[in-house]
C-alpha cells in the first residue's frame, strides 16, 4: 500500500514488512493513470522532482546522478580506450 496522506508520500511493500520509507510532499506535479501504470510526480522537501511509478519511487532529483553512473559504469570500464561516448535515450509516448 501507498499513499499520499496529507503531506507525506509512504511508500510500502510486502517485500519489505514493517518497514516504510516516507519523503514530505510540497506539491503533486502530475497524476496521470496510463495504460500500464499510475504515474505521480510530486516535489519533494529533500528529494526534489520524485517520479512514482504504481506508488513505488523510480527515481529523484537527488539521487539521480547514482543512475547515470550505474548504467555508464559497465560499457565504459569494458573498452580498453573510450575516446568518445554517445547516448542514446528512447522515450514512448
Amino acid at each position: 500500500m501507498n499513499k499520499l496522506a496529507s503531506d507525506w508520500f509512504s511508500e510500502l511493500s510486502p517485500l519489505w514488512p514493517h518497514q516504510c520509507f516516507s519523503i514530505k510532499v510540497k506539491s503533486v506535479l502530475h497524476e496521470e493513470q496510463s495504460k500500464y501504470q499510475n504515474i505521480v510526480v510530486l516535489d519533494s522537501e529533500v528529494y526534489g522532482h520524485v517520479l512514482t511509478l504504481d506508488g513505488v519511487i523510480q527515481c529523484t532529483e537527488r539521487d539521480e546522478f547514482s543512475y547515470q553512473e550505474m548504467i555508464s559504469f559497465l560499457p565504459l570500464t569494458s573498452h580498453a580506450d573510450p575516446k568518445k561516448v554517445g547516448w542514446l535515450v528512447m522515450i514512448d509516448h
